[in-house]
């Protein structure tokens, strides 16, 4: 019994509670974490873990849940973290650049003293692609090509792969929010298929190059976020995507960007955007739930966090891979504007799930798409190892057929 501090001296966000997480499961012990803070000007999705029983976290907690497959708990207090150190060990991840008291530590250190509660502190050496312990050597984890805390040593990978556009900055990807590219990485290994990734930033997308920029690649991914500069630049992939029969997936964000897109061709390309994007546009494709109503007349949640159930719709290709009342994770305080859904339908819209009591539309695809897929929540925080999310294994099997077909 006691507490485990691992003194992690890192600028990535992405990288917060990895070497801890690593430590609780190698260790087998509890794990918990202190209040964080992050300059989300600079990092915008530093903070965009959604906690299965609701609220955000650091996007770095991610690998507790993937090692451990245990759900993250909620920011705990000093005194929280001690009376759990005095009934079993406990590790908590020490960033100083993310503490959102710099008096955390002195303050773990005082209380552990007073409760008699052994403190041991680990800090953390950075190698290329492994962290191991600054005292001994000890290679803790380490990160694979595609981002991945992990337990063993990454294997090589062939040269030969499926060539994935990543939407997004790689720093994004890489250094602040790791999940959608992990997730990734998981559906290919289950498939045992070689995998490229490339990253295509939306800020500095050009229209007049989609042809020569996205035409290369076998299938897209859009993901979410909190940054609303993506926003135009992901709608303008998706509209591409579209119009070329190119496979494509959604997560969050990405599945409004993508419902924009069908928006654009029912509505004219520049008449629709997302109300949070651009308050003032004619056509607003997803609207604040905030003050809005269910089909029963109860009020929609403000913001949908957490944990929540969602109904695929019968017929849907969604239908095929995920059963009803499936659990997804949620973080979204917009829904798709459901007086546009029957003019989208006519233009090749389905809407493939709904929460909510069928008040929201939780998952989008398009008829006679090769694949062309959205989910209003975030299925990346479900893919583990050795269980990817079913979305991610279809779109990847989707990309894989484009690309045997044009070899």
């Amino acid at each position: 019994m006691g507490l485990i501090l691992v003194h992690h001296d890192t600028g990535s966000p992405a990288l917060y509670g990895a070497a801890a997480a690593a430590v609780a499961v190698r260790r087998n012990c509890g794990f918990m974490h202190l209040a964080s803070r992050f300059d989300t000007k600079r990092h915008a999705d530093a903070e965009q873990h959604v906690v299965a029983s609701g609220g955000l976290a650091a996007s770095g907690l991610c690998w507790f849940e993937r090692l451990s497959g245990k759900p993250i708990e909620p920011v705990a207090p000093i005194e929280a973290v001690i009376d759990a150190a005095r009934q079993a060990d406990i590790v908590v991840p020490i960033h100083p650049a993310f503490l959102a008291d710099a008096n955390a530590i002195a303050g773990l250190f005082a209380a552990a003293q007073l409760q008699a509660v052994s403190v041991e502190t680990i800090r953390i050496a950075d190698g290329v692609h492994q962290f191991a312990d600054e005292a001994t050597g000890t290679v803790i984890t380490w990160r694979d090509q595609f981002g991945r805390i992990t337990l063993d040593e990454p294997k090589a990978e062939p040269e030969t792969a499926l060539t994935i556009a990543l939407v997004g900055a790689r720093s994004d990807h890489v250094d602040v929010y790791p999940a959608a590219l992990a997730s990734l990485a998981d559906a290919a290994d289950s498939l045992r298929l070689p995998l490229a990734i490339n990253f295509v930033d939306p800020v500095g997308f050009d229209e007049a190059d989609a042809e020569q920029t996205l035409r290369p690649y076998a299938g897209i991914l859009l993901p979410g976020g909190a940054d609303m500069k993506n926003v135009a630049g992901q709608t303008a992939v998706a509209a591409f995507a579209l119009e070329n029969q190119l496979p494509i997936v959604g997560l969050c964000l990405g599945m409004q960007t993508m419902a924009t897109a069908v928006a654009w061709r029912a509505f004219g390309r520049r008449n629709a955007n997302l109300a949070e994007a651009n308050p003032d546009v004619g056509i607003k494709t997803f609207l604040a739930m905030a003050g809005g109503t269910t089909a029963d007349g109860g009020p929609l949640p403000e913001h949908r966090t957490g944990d929540q159930q969602t109904e695929p719709t019968a017929g849907t290709r969604l239908a095929g891979l995920i059963p009803h009342g499936t659990i997804v994770r949620y973080n979204h305080r917009y829904r798709l504007n459901p007086d546009l859904v029957r003019d989208m339908e006519t233009h090749g819209l389905r809407v493939a799930a709904r929460g909510v009591n069928g008040s929201v539309v939780d998952a989008i695809e398009v008829v006679g798409h090769p694949f062309y897929m959205g989910m209003q929540g975030h299925p990346e925080l479900s893919s583990r190892p050795d269980a990817p999310h079913p979305l991610l294994v279809a779109f990847l099997e989707a990309a894989l057929r484009r690309q045997s077909q044009a070899s």
